[in-house]
């Protein structure tokens, strides 16, 4: 199982459907489906063995990504992004 997409087929009647890693659009069509018929809790999980890496940023060093590329993101600065020369 790849991809699991689960949902509440009624209160206390929790529900899944399986799909293979390649089948990642007719999953999310799927979620569409239960959403768009009044399921609650739609949610799609997956655990893909062909992912490259673990998921996530998991090696920023000194403010720098393992290709040397700079990471400058920062949850302070969501949106616009930081102001350059304004000390901010």
């Amino acid at each position: 199982m790849g991809i699991v997409v689960y949902w509440q087929e009624a209160p206390g009647m929790p529900a899944m459907e399986a799909f293979t890693p390649n089948q990642l659009a007719q999953a999310l069509k799927f979620c569409e489906a239960k959403r768009q018929a009044g399921k609650n809790h739609v949610c799609i999980s997956s655990e893909l063995e062909q992912s490259v890496g673990r998921a996530g940023v998991n090696a920023v060093e000194a403010r720098s990504l393992p290709d040397g590329s700079p990471y400058e993101w920062t949850k302070a600065h969501r949106g616009a992004g930081p102001e350059r020369g304004t000390g901010a």
